[in-house]
């Protein structure tokens, strides 16, 4: 989201609103452009209110745990160095922005760099990404989105897809360079 397009305004509260999250959950974060993608692998509830395999209610997930299971995620992106950040969201809490207290809550996001990268395939308009804890996520990436829990208000992200794209070709070429 770091490409202007045209957008009204309700949209810009959105893009402000999606950036506002990532911002208060990643260090560095003026470094990253964001996409939005819906992860395929993950579940429409929110991760903290999964239930443990047993049928009672979850110890706290981890935070590789917690993407792996988020429905909505944003991907912060950059180039030096190459690595991805994957943060788990909640549309529903977008708009408004922030909670009664003002304060915007923070999520706990997922790095993947050179280091904890076991694969990575893109087909079409998805990208699945294997960590080496055996964590996986599989992105659906669109270039217009639209959230039933934000009725009416577009996504539109083509040149940021576009730019991500580049993106994924840099971010294999510097991990086959590493693993050359």
């Amino acid at each position: 989201m770091v490409i202007r397009t045209e957008r009204n305004p309700r949209e810009e509260q959105l893009v402000a609103a999606l950036r506002a999250v990532f911002d208060a959950s990643v260090m560095n974060y003026g470094s990253y452009n964001l996409i939005y993608a819906e992860n395929i692998f993950g579940r429409e509830e929110h991760p903290e209110l999964l239930v443990a395999k047993s049928g009672g209610p979850s110890a706290e997930l981890s935070a590789q745990e917690a993407v792996e299971s988020a429905r909505h995620l944003l991907v912060g992106y950059r180039r030096e160095p190459a690595e991805l950040v994957l943060c788990p969201i909640d549309p529903a809490a977008l708009l408004p922005l922030a909670d009664a207290d003002g304060a915007i809550s923070p999520r706990v996001p997922v790095l993947v760099n050179l280091t904890n990268l076991a694969g990575m395939a893109s087909e079409d308009t998805t990208v699945e990404i294997a960590l080496s804890t055996g964590r996986r996520v599989k992105l659906d990436i669109q270039v217009f989105v639209t959230f039933s829990q934000i009725p009416g208000v577009p996504l539109h992200q083509d040149l940021d897809v576009e730019d991500f794209y580049t993106f994924l070709d840099h971010f294999m070429d510097v991990v086959e360079r590493k693993s050359a």
